[in-house]
């Protein structure tokens, strides 16, 4: 019988190599003509370093498998994540912070929140959708209270005040709690 630890590892090594093996064959299209569009030497050699990739990957990142991640729709979700909701945020954190700059109305400040959201990888890419934005970036986290330390260029809002995903993220978080739920 396969230990469940086991059985989740073997998952998301597979995973990883099919993702690396994946992004291989996309980077390199074109560059042979034995299978289809890829010579022999390159689709073996692509197909070894994605497993060697997707082993060292688990080691750093050891994240467990669900059925969200072999979810089609998921990544159809995490596209129009990135290229709507996303973008748009980046593009008006750019207009900010250039306004800010240009007029020095700038009020830095460390806040503590609660990112309220429970999956992993969502915390993970709030976490970095936060960081892309410009004005603001995330400092650190406190796990065991699931807490993000966040620095805004400007914050207007008192220090006793408990800040919540919204004032850092805007909509983004919306986005992320519903494709996360």
């Amino acid at each position: 019988m396969i230990s469940e630890d086991k059985k989740n590892k073997f998952l998301a090594i597979v995973f990883y190599s099919i993702i690396a093996a994946y992004s291989y064959l996309v980077l390199t299209i074109g560059s042979g003509n034995d299978i289809l569009f890829w010579s022999y030497e390159e689709f073996i050699f692509g197909t070894v370093i994605s497993i060697i990739l997707a082993s060292v990957t688990y080691w750093l990142i050891p994240i467990k498998i669900t059925g969200r991640l072999l979810n089609p729709f998921f990544y159809l979700g995490l596209i129009i994540y990135f290229a709507g909701p996303f973008f748009i945020a980046l593009l008006i954190a750019n207009v900010e912070v250039m306004y800010r700059i240009i007029s020095g109305k700038i009020k830095p400040a460390i806040v503590k929140v609660d990112p309220e959201i429970q999956d992993e990888m969502g915390v993970y890419l709030l976490v970095n959708s936060i960081t892309l934005s410009p004005g603001t970036l995330t400092i650190g986290t406190d796990p065991e209270k699931r807490k993000l330390f966040i620095h805004c260029l400007y914050w207007n809002k008192s220090k006793d005040y408990a800040a919540v995903p919204k004032d850092v993220a805007g909509f983004l978080h919306y986005f992320l709690k519903k494709l996360f739920r």
